[in-house]
């Protein structure tokens, strides 16, 4: 199962789609997305988000805060 999140709202979303599409500027990889508010894209995979990991406790936290799990 590859995730992502929903460009709409944020939530977690699953890719159920890639597949390769004809353009004016070549194939691009497109893929289809649909979060679990139902919310579905059909978008470039080169646009896709990465998912945000959930800590210990269910929380979400951002993988670029420098310094957060530095040893005390």
């Amino acid at each position: 199962m590859d995730l992502t999140t929903c460009p709409e709202c944020g939530n977690a979303a699953e890719i159920v789609w890639r597949d390769v599409l004809e353009s004016t500027d070549g194939p691009t990889e497109h893929a289809k997305v649909v979060c679990v508010d139902r919310h579905w894209f059909l978008m470039p995979v080169a646009s896709l988000a990465s998912p945000r990991l959930p800590a210990r406790g269910g929380r979400h936290v951002s993988t670029d805060v420098p310094g957060r799990d530095a040893p005390r």
